[in-house]
């Protein structure tokens, strides 16, 4: 009967909220959109229907918050957890830009050679970033796809790279855009340019993949010790399954439960720090 009367006064409070602030929520609208709508052309070289995305997120958001509170205990407890998990569409879609990046720059020196190589060959610089675009491998072919495409449509070609350097903040990236921005307004051997850039950074990739052989212990020891919680629950569940349920049935049990997320999130965040270095 409580979570009858909590729930109940919940969603007449959505509603008044709802009523009152409507342009509030219009204006987050707007907003949550246009962030849709960038962080869709980070992984993809055409627009995405961000508007349609958009609503389809704010209706999971409801059906998230109508299962918490169905299976937690206390309709609070539901409500602040579903206030932490608004959070996470966002975290999760940074790692992955960040994971994206990582491959990005692992494959710039690469993609370097071969457009030295396509302007050795004769090609112009259109034609050296559109063998990229067809050829180069995932992900970094989508960037150079999303250049071409905004070259193709009418855009300036250094207003293009220039919003790819800002897009992708990679220093490897900035260099190899820098040499183009500089070639485009003083000419020179551009070819020759970059065949130099692709050595270095070659040579900087390599200096990387000995520092992550030396830390590879390390960013085991880190998945161990994420999985060893897990591990171990599941074994004093077969010994005492009650005591464990009381974990999830329980204000207290989730609040020992969230307190334990944030320690072992804190954990990796320090871990990681020592054993991602940037050179």
């Amino acid at each position: 009967m409580n979570h009858i009367i909590v729930a109940s006064l919940l969603g007449l409070a959505a509603a008044l909220i709802l009523w009152g602030g409507q342009a509030l929520i219009l204006r987050r609208f707007r907003s949550d959109v246009q962030w849709v709508r960038e962080m869709a052309l980070r992984f993809r070289p055409t627009p995405a229907p961000a508007e349609q995305w958009t609503l389809l997120g704010y209706i999971g958001m409801i059906f998230l918050l109508v299962l918490l509170l169905s299976l937690t205990p206390h309709p609070l407890l539901a409500f602040f957890a579903w206030i932490i998990m608004l959070a996470l569409p966002r975290k999760i879609v940074e790692m992955l830009w960040q994971s994206r990046r990582r491959k990005i720059d692992m494959q710039i020196p690469a993609a370097v050679a071969a457009m030295a190589n396509s302007l050795r060959a004769g090609l112009t610089l259109v034609q050296a970033m559109q063998r990229l675009a067809d050829n180069a491998p995932e992900p970094i072919r989508t960037d150079f796809r999303v250049l071409v495409n905004r070259y193709a449509i009418g855009a300036n070609l250094e207003a293009t790279i220039r919003q790819t350097k800002q897009r992708l903040q990679l220093a490897n990236f900035n260099l190899f855009a820098s040499a183009l921005l500089i070639n485009r307004e003083m000419g020179g051997d551009i070819a020759e340019t970059l065949q130099r850039i692709s050595a270095s950074l070659d040579k900087l990739q390599q200096m990387r993949k000995t520092v992550e052989a030396h830390t590879a212990e390390g960013r085991t020891n880190i998945k161990v010790l994420l999985a060893a919680p897990i591990f171990l629950l599941l074994m004093i569940s077969t010994a005492d399954s009650e005591g464990v349920s009381m974990l999830f049935n329980t204000v207290q049990g989730w609040a020992v439960l969230t307190t334990a997320g944030l320690l072992i999130g804190i954990g990796l965040y320090v871990s990681n720090l020592i054993t991602h270095q940037e050179i």
